[in-house]
């Protein structure tokens, strides 16, 4: 009788067991799924940073262009005493 008693009883265990280890294959498979789709996201934020990178090393360049033609005016008006010409005539 106790063996009859048993079987149940590991039945019931043996049917536990597939059942969690079904759902922790489910569940790894859907983390698998969320891992993917965070790496996508990641890439295209990397993709938007390093345009913005981009974007803001030739701002920097332009800005550093702009400030040296600034920078030349500024001293030839102040140190050199250089003006632009009131009538500008054109020579022949």
């Amino acid at each position: 009788m106790s063996l009859r008693r048993r079987r149940p009883l590991w039945l019931g265990v043996t049917v536990a067991v597939y059942a969690l280890v079904c759902l922790t294959g489910i569940g790894a498979a859907l983390k698998a799924a969320e891992m993917r789709a965070l790496f996508t996201h990641l890439e295209d934020v990397r993709r938007t940073r390093d345009g913005h990178l981009e974007e803001y090393k030739y701002l920097l360049l332009e800005r550093a262009t702009l400030k040296s033609y600034q920078d030349v005016e500024r001293i030839a008006v102040a140190e050199l005493d250089m003006r632009f010409p009131d009538e500008v005539r054109l020579a022949r």
